[in-house]
This record gives C-alpha cells, sequence and structure tokens, in this order.
C-alpha cells in the first residue's frame, strides 16, 4: 500500500491535530485537514483512515536529543543510561521519557528524552484511537541530514550531527554555533515567509504545506518515543501474551507425544522384526532343510492340513507309541515327520547304526511294521528315513 497517514501532534498549549493523507508513490497529497486534539476525533479519523498506517511528529522543541558512549550494549547498557544522562538532564530522572536505538558497547549511541507529561499527553491521545500507530518521533527526526524546514513561527533543523525545533527568529544564531560557516543545507521555508537573517545564500525552496514537506521528506530515526512504558499495546500481541503459554504448553504435549508415538513404532517394528525371524526360526527347527517363504503362511497351511486330519486318525495315538519306543535312546534325533496314508514318514539323525537298530526294535514291540530307506553318513553320524505302518494282526 502506498498510502499512509502522517499526524502532527499539538504542544500543550495548542487545542487541534494536523493530519495529511499522503501518497507515497505518487509523492502527493491526498487529502489533509485539522481536528480537535481530542481522543473521539481521532477515534473519527481512525474510523475513517482505518486501514492506513499512521507515522506521527511531535513538537521538537519538547524533546531533546543527547548522544551517548555506554561501555556496555543490551539491556546493561539500557539500564545504566538513566545515570550517564542524569548530570546532563535538567530534571528529575523520574519525570522524564528516554527512547533510544539499538544500544551497541563504545558505539554513539541516539537518545531521545522527552517529559513525561508531554508523553503523557500524546499518548492519552493516541493510545486507544484506534489508528495503526507506526512510528511517534519529533519532527527534526523525520528529516534526512542537512535540512531545515521554516514556517510563519518555528524551524525545525537537522544539520550534521545536530538537530532542533526552534523559534524561526532565532535559527540564524544556531546555525552559527552549531552549523558552523563551511556546511551547506537546503533549505525549505514556507510560501510568503521570509528567511532569517544570514541564511539567504543556502540552496532554498518555497512550500504550502508543512506537513506535505515533511511526508515528502520522511527519513525518520529508528527511534520511536512510544517505547518502554508508552509502547501502544497490539492487541494481536495481547491476545497472543494471553494465550502464548496455554498453546505452547499444548504445542510441547502434542511434540512429546508424537516422538513417544514415534518412539514406540519404532519399538513395534523392531519386535515386529524378531517375532518373524523368530517364525522362521521355528519353522526350521521343525521341517528341516524345508525352504522358507512366508513361515506365517507356511505354518497356517500346516495346521491347516493338520486340523484337516479325520477325528479317528491314527496319528496321535501312533505319536504316543513313538515317543514310548523313543525313551532312553538319546543317540536317536528325530529332524521331520510326515504322515499320509495310514503312514508316519520319519527323518531322523544318529550317531550309528546300532541306535538306529535299537530304535527300530522298540518301535516293532509297540505294534509297528518298520521300513528302512536310504541312510548317508554326516560329519557325526548317518541320516535315513523309516516308514511306519501298523503292523498286520
Amino acid at each position: 500500500m502506498s498510502e499512509r497517514l502522517l499526524l502532527s501532534m499539538p504542544a500543550p498549549h495548542e487545542p487541534t491535530v494536523q493530519w495529511l493523507q499522503w501518497d507515497t508513490e505518487a509523492e502527493q497529497v491526498l487529502d489533509s485537514g485539522v481536528v480537535d486534539a481530542q481522543a473521539s476525533a481521532l477515534a473519527a479519523l481512525a474510523e475513517r483512515f482505518a486501514s492506513l498506517p499512521c507515522f506521527v511528529v511531535v513538537p521538537g522543541e519538547w524533546v531533546s536529543w543527547q548522544r551517548v558512549v555506554l561501555p556496555k550494549g543490551g539491556r546493561v547498557g539500557l539500564s545504566a543510561l538513566p545515570f550517564l544522562l542524569e548530570e546532563q538532564l535538567c530534571s528529575d530522572l523520574e519525570n522524564v521519557h528516554l527512547a533510544c536505538g539499538a544500544i551497541r558497547a563504545n558505539e554513539s549511541t541516539d537518545v531521545l528524552v522527552v517529559d513525561r507529561q508531554y508523553m503523557d499527553l500524546w499518548h492519552g491521545l493516541l493510545a486507544n484511537s484506534g489508528l495503526k500507530i507506526k512510528s511517534v518521533v519529533p519532527d527534526y527526526a523525520a528529516l534526512p541530514a542537512n535540512v531545515a524546514l521554516i514556517d510563519d513561527v518555528r524551524a525545525v533543523a537537522h544539520i550534521g550531527q545536530q538537530a532542533i525545533a526552534i523559534a524561526k527568529d532565532n535559527l540564524s544564531y544556531w546555525w552559527q554555533l552549531a552549523a558552523g560557516q563551511d556546511t551547506s543545507a537546503q533549505i525549505y521555508h514556507l510560501q510568503g515567509t521570509e528567511l532569517p537573517e544570514g541564511l539567504n545564500e543556502q540552496d532554498h525552496q518555497v512550500f504550502e504545506h508543512r506537513l506535505a514537506m515533511i511526508a515528502k521528506l520522511w527519513q525518520p530515526w529508528p527511534i520511536d518515543l512510544f517505547s518502554g512504558a508508552y509502547a501502544l499495546r497490539d492487541e494481536s500481541a495481547a491476545q497472543w501474551k494471553q494465550f502464548r503459554c496455554p498453546v505452547i504448553l499444548l504445542l510441547t504435549v502434542l511434540f512429546t507425544h508424537f516422538i513417544q508415538l514415534a518412539l514406540d513404532v519404532r519399538d513395534n517394528r523392531r519386535q515386529i522384526e524378531l517375532y518373524e525371524q523368530g517364525m522362521v526360526d521355528i519353522y526350521r527347527d521343525v521341517f528341516p532343510g524345508a525352504r522358507v517363504v512366508n513361515a506365517r503362511s507356511q505354518m497356517r497351511s500346516q495346521l491347516n492340513a493338520l486340523e484337516g486330519v479325520r477325528s479317528d486318525s491314527d496319528f496321535l495315538p501312533w505319536l504316543e507309541r513313538i515317543a514310548n519306543a523313543s525313551k532312553g535312546n538319546v543317540s536317536l534325533r528325530i529332524q521331520q515327520m510326515t504322515y499320509a496314508n495310514s503312514a508316519i514318514k520319519i527323518l531322523v539323525e544318529a550317531d550309528s547304526y546300532d541306535g538306529v537298530d535299537r530304535w527300530v526294535a522298540a518301535l516293532a514291540s509297540q505294534g509297528f511294521e518298520v521300513e528302512r530307506g536310504a541312510f548317508g553318513q554326516l560329519d557325526k553320524g548317518i541320516s535315513g528315513q523309516l516308514e511306519l505302518r501298523e503292523a498286520a494282526q
């Protein structure tokens, strides 16, 4: 947005506030006027220009400009600032308001000093007006360097390292003391007014509207008088401040919850991997040599096959008889057992053929007819297959 609203606040004895609607791109006045120095009048102005940022200048006669150098920066330097200025000020520190820019150690810092009674006046008019206040500066702090602005009564100047708002008739005396003869400046004076004595040699131009000329020259210092105790309350910031702690707490809880959830998911995945590996190991123990693709599905297929066996099957009674025949035979190990067509095929490993012979005799004593398959030599023992059927009566 290229439009803005400028206000010129009154001195304590002045009854009105001047305002100006300015287009920064076209550098021209869109509208201007004067309202009573009352909060209700400014509130009406705020309704009219609700969408525009508002910049405010106050009479520089009531604001002192000081420059200090502090050994410490930041908050430490800010806390030491009043004591450093105490000897330079003519009033009690409790009665003045200090506004400054960023404080850096061993660097010059600009400080604006203003009596609290004037701050109370300006703050009282603007605080609850509804205007979107962006900056409040003395009028000389809105000018670029080496510029003076003169109307029919007052003069505002920013020359070199000096700035002042003063009666027009006294400007030439201040100029000799502060600016010197070698300083050239651009002077703007109200149409129909004469320049103070001694300033005719300076480059000068006329203007018709003082606040419009300030708007055109607008280069404010990075200092806002409405700071510290006089900072205007931002409703959105106030609402955020009100809900900041609950929101931060909620975000902390949510963050903790999702972190814990992520950790739980990671642990569950690790546990699932362990279970999957355990199923593979169990399947390989039950069915040695079998190719494992999906241990869970393959195990389910085996269980389904067992559940499909008729209830009057001889399988379970045969297992009990096989177990009885195997008691005490530690030299023999059953690797695989398959039941089909009223016969059990058993893959076994043994330390020697004697162990197999003893086991075959024990199975025969349990009523089985045993048929030996091929046996082969292992590194430590032998391996082969036996087929068991019910012995003929």
